[in-house]
């Protein structure tokens, strides 16, 4: 069944959007037999069917196009090109399934039984567990082909991933952000020094050599205190051996005989590597040939 013109999703700007978050169940399903291609003619990207009928045919076709050769589903064609609301796919994505789409907003943080660290990483995958009228639901937020294998009629949803529903990952990260700010500021100011204290400039615990040296430095405090002449002797002798060693070290270099530099050969355009320089302009259009040449 075709949709009339005033059921038709919002298409080409990203301010566009259904209100109450997406197509109206009624719409939804008037929609539905239309949207689910047979089962003997399977589609390459069956993640859009679910909106076939509601965005021009060429649209489609080169979302298809393009998912195929960057390995991506089509949808996040369709949602980066702007052709489509990412919340207003998911909504006609999850009435195709026989689902429901959740924005996240009124779900408080008893619902979720992980920890707040569990939830960060929950949002990194893309999927969270909510407890809701007493039974488990996971919400998933497509990444990569998840909308195709869901979509997919061969390939059903696994039995532990039922009951599910859909959000955005817009929805997801504000749901994570609301309720796991400590444990993000914790993140944030200290995950790389635990993780990789040497790429950290985050100040370290003094250890055993921090403990050393203050001992050395208090040793020749007392020793100077002590026996100065002797103590400033043995300081200008220490002196004395670094700059020897230092001379010995620019005599030895001088005697070594110094290699010619290999001559450059030319190397042909084909076999040299390929650079990709990413040079942000803003209104400095005139100066753009005189960048590329």
């Amino acid at each position: 069944m075709a949709l009339r013109p005033a059921d038709r999703l919002p298409v080409g700007g990203s301010n566009a959007a259904w209100p109450d978050h997406g197509l109206p169940a009624v719409t939804a399903r008037r929609a539905l037999p239309s949207r689910v291609p047979p089962r003997h003619r399977p589609r390459t990207c069956p993640e859009v069917d679910c909106v076939r009928d509601l965005l021009p045919e060429r649209i489609v076709a080169a979302a298809e196009h393009r998912a195929r050769q960057i390995g991506l589903g089509a949808e996040r064609v369709l949602i980066c090109a702007d052709a489509i609301t990412e919340e207003a796919y998911l909504t006609a994505l999850a009435a195709s399934l026989g689902t429901a789409y959740e924005a996240l907003d009124d779900v408080p943080r008893a619902a979720c039984p992980l920890s707040d660290d569990e939830l960060i990483q929950a949002a990194a995958a893309g999927l969270l567990p909510l407890r809701r009228d007493g039974r488990l639901v996971w919400i998933v937020a497509p990444r990569c082909l998840t909308a195709r294998r869901l979509a997919d009629p061969q390939q059903p949803a696994p039995a532990w991933l039922k009951p599910f529903r859909l959000t955005s990952s817009a929805h997801l990260q504000h749901f994570i952000s609301r309720h796991t700010q400590r444990a993000l500021g914790r993140r944030a100011s200290g995950a790389l020094q635990r993780a990789l204290p040497l790429f950290s400039n985050a100040p370290r615990k003094r250890g055993w050599r921090s403990k050393v040296a203050i001992a050395l430095v208090v040793l020749a405090d007392v020793f100077l205190g002590a026996v100065p002449a002797m103590a400033i002797g043995l300081f200008g002798t220490a002196l004395c051996l670094i700059f020897l060693a230092t001379a010995a070290l620019r005599l030895w270099s001088a005697f070594l005989t110094e290699k010619p530099p290999k001559r450059a050969r030319d190397i042909d355009d084909r076999a040299l590597p390929i650079y990709t320089i990413i040079c942000p302009l803003h209104r400095e259009a005139a100066v753009v040939g005189d960048l590329v040449a």
